[in-house]
């Protein structure tokens, strides 16, 4: 069993969507006909969804700056999806990559779970993710 802490998952999830986002505009540059509401864009919203339903509290000013990125990111997606536009994929994509090496940051910062004492530093939080410090 591998565990993972939220911040590690929440890249997980970042990385997975920006794949899929480069997947999705490639896909429209090849095959222009291809380009609207599909399979992919459909899973790219659930992507941005979960990650949106990721954040937790909503006293931080920076929760609610980044659970407006998110609903920014699903619009423009859906925005994307009606004119077929590929360089609106690659923005979001753009977004979603900085984004992820935020979050490589974090995780990169964070004491494994071997290495901690038992008064060094409190079990990662179940549930969704707390953006204050």
């Amino acid at each position: 069993m591998i565990n993972a802490s939220p911040a590690k998952l929440r890249l997980m999830l970042l990385d997975r969507a920006v794949e899929l986002a480069r997947s999705v505009s490639e896909s429209w540059r090849e095959n222009p006909s291809a380009a609207g509401p599909n399979e992919q864009t459909l899973t790219l919203l659930d992507f941005l969804s979960e990650l949106l339903s990721g954040i937790t509290s909503d006293e931080a000013p920076v929760c609610h700056q980044v659970a407006d990125l998110y609903v920014f990111l699903a619009k423009h997606l859906i925005a994307a999806e009606t004119s077929g536009d590929p360089t609106a994929i690659d923005e979001i994509r753009l977004v979603l990559e900085t984004e992820a090496e935020t979050w490589r940051m974090v995780v990169a910062a964070e004491v494994p779970l071997h290495k901690r004492s038992p008064g060094n530093a409190a079990a990662p939080a179940s549930g969704g993710l707390n953006l204050q410090a």
